[in-house]
């Protein structure tokens, strides 16, 4: 039997198949009541997800870089200069990128955007195949990252690559920023990236550099704080998910240091909030095959998590300096981290004063491992880990005392079994994140409340077996998702409420014969569903079906009663849509 396929960690390295990738085409500016649905027959990446809905007034297009190869690992500078014609204010902006690799062979690689410092995107690429050059676009709202955007900028697109007689794929991107004029959602004052560098790049958290960050000189009237927080699991922490407690894992032929992780934010050395690891799963991971030609949740374009910091508005308004960092929990070999602190300030006061009241954070988790032996042939390793922690603050406003609370609960749970045989190696995941988070304004009027609830279940199956009649199996299957809820709420009233679901399904079987050589692959299918609605009437839903390279089937409104409705509205800057922001600011001045 050839048991050199038989764990996770070694499918990335010894799988020779490749995957193209060609985007759906997503037009800036569209204000249709639905994006239009990718092309039957496609043989790239698709992808479920709608286009950004944006406001029906004449955009502004700037320029930032066009058609640039990335063959090496210099990065790519770019200058930026507001729009003349728009000078604001607007309603919405958005960043379009379009990607494209060469035919070939290349690997998947990590990319990032940086303006005046601040990352403005990250993600990573498709692996082409030797006959197909794929190309991919990206659209992310940016009105969140408005005051960034007012004054002159320099940028850098960061995508290291190799490209040489054996690597012969060149990666080239475009990207560009689109705004529209109209009214303007309240949007932070201030943007205050957390780079390893003024020119942005990403910070490396090792277990030599267990935290990374900045020491940073802050204004002294800000009333609330916002971080926006990545964390890339980068080398032996690529396949975190699948790891085990370092004393069984030999044996069972996967990663150590435990399949749990989680993002500490820290002000001052002080616990100040948490942020979920999410489990993305690059196109190169595991095969190649489970993401063509659907790549998994959001792994061409991360989405942060973004941390709640106003509690502690105060405690940094008072003119000294202030060393904010971030951490991840059991970091085997490193992550790459990327943060932005969204700051809102007082119109009126130039000095802020407050106090944090309240912080029962501690910074490591109760986290446990329970290793079972349940026959000779099978194991099972258990990782629990639990958080229940409140924060609280006030601040003296221009306009009275405001007080903060946030209550943020977290439940993590991993199993993983095992089964190891003289003809089988099977690995099963069922993992699950959940995070609930509370926010509760008082001051500036009515109460106002917040809730947010976002889970992460994963499932994993990676079974390799020879069967009775001598021939060898390798079948793999996976169900990702991304759930979130939020509710707004004003004097016990409910201002808004949305849902969004984004569940990819792929699976995948190599069969080989008795001399190990390869005979098919089958089956080979895939499928997504992403459904999303809300209080204002907005409902989309569509669902994709692949088999081997082709998109078969594309399903749109059959959770809508048959028809999507999901297009700009003005209110939609009160409640926050489809993309934007995690949290909605509860700031209006």
């Amino acid at each position: 039997m050839r048991l050199c396929l038989s764990a996770p960690l070694r499918m990335a390295a010894v799988f020779l198949f490749s995957c193209s990738l060609a985007g759906a085409a997503w037009a800036a500016g569209a204000s249709s009541d639905a994006s239009p649905p990718p092309l039957l027959g496609e043989t790239g990446a698709v992808t479920a997800l709608p286009d950004v809905p944006t406001p029906p007034t004449r955009p502004c297009v700037v320029p930032l870089f066009s058609d640039v190869p990335f063959a090496n690992f210099t990065p790519k500078s770019f200058d930026y200069t507001p729009p003349a014609r728009c000078r604001g204010p607007w309603a919405r902006v958005v960043l379009v990128m379009d990607w494209s690799v060469t035919a070939g062979r290349q690997f998947d690689r990590t990319a990032s955007l940086w303006l005046g410092g601040v990352n403005i995107y990250f993600g990573t690429t498709q692996e082409p195949s030797s006959n197909i050059s794929p190309h991919w676009q990206i659209q992310r709202d940016l009105t969140d990252y408005s005051a960034l955007l007012r004054q002159p900028q320099s940028g850098r697109s960061i995508l290291g690559n190799v490209v040489n007689s054996t690597y012969t794929g060149i990666i080239s991107g475009s990207a560009k920023l689109v705004f529209y004029p109209g009214p303007a959602p309240k949007t932070p004052d201030m943007i205050v990236p957390l780079s390893s560098n003024p020119d942005g790049d990403t910070m490396s958290v090792s277990p030599g550099a267990p935290q990374v960050g900045r020491t940073l000189d802050l204004p002294r009237n800000m009333v609330a704080i916002y971080m926006d927080v990545y964390a890339q699991s980068q080398a032996s922490d690529e396949f975190w998910p699948f790891c085990v407690p370092d004393v069984v894992a030999d044996e069972l032929y996967t990663c150590g240091g435990s399949g749990f992780r989680q993002t500490m934010v820290y002000i001052d050395g002080q616990p100040a909030g948490v942020a979920p690891v999410y489990p993305w799963i690059y196109t190169g991971g595991v095969s190649p095959a489970l993401w063509r030609p659907i790549p998994g949740v959001q792994t061409l374009d991360f989405r942060p998590f973004r941390v709640n910091l106003t509690p502690f508005a105060a405690q940094l308004d008072d003119g000294q300096p202030h060393a904010v960092t971030l951490g991840v929990t059991n970091t085997g070999d490193h992550f790459s981290m990327a943060a932005n602190l969204l700051i809102y300030r007082d119109p009126v006061r130039k000095i802020v004063t407050g106090a944090l009241t309240r912080n029962t954070l501690e910074a490591d988790p109760a986290q446990q491992d329970d290793i079972e032996t349940l026959s000779d042939t099978q194991t099972r390793v258990t990782t629990t880990s639990a958080r229940d922690f409140s924060l609280a603050g006030y601040v003296m406003t221009s306009r009275g005392r405001v007080d903060t609370q946030v209550h943020q609960q977290m439940a993590f749970s991993s199993v993983q079994d095992f089964t190891i045989s003289d003809t089988q190696y099977r690995q099963t995941l069922d993992q699950h994140t959940q995070v609930h988070v509370t926010t509760q304004v008082d001051g500036l009027g009515p109460t106002r409340t917040t809730t947010r609830t976002i889970a992460f279940p994963l499932y994993f199956d990676y079974n390799d077996y020879v069967g009775s009649d001598g021939l060898e199996r390798l079948a793999m299957q996976v169900d990702q998702s991304f759930d979130r809820t939020r509710r707004s709420e004003q004097a016990g009233h409910v201002l808004f409420r949305d849902h969004l679901h984004n569940e990819v399904t792929p699976a995948v079987q190599y069969n080989f014969d008795a001399s190990g050589n390869l005979t098919s692959v089958s089956p080979w299918t895939g499928a997504q569903h992403v459904h999303y609605d809300n209080s204002l009437g907005q409902c989309f839903d569509r669902r994709l079906t692949s088999d081997t390279y082709d998109l078969l089937d594309v399903t749109d409104g059959e959770g809508c009663g048959g028809h999507n409705r999901y297009n700009w509205t003005p209110l939609m800057n009160l409640g926050g849509g489809f993309v934007i922001g995690n949290e909605d600011a509860l700031w209006r001045w």
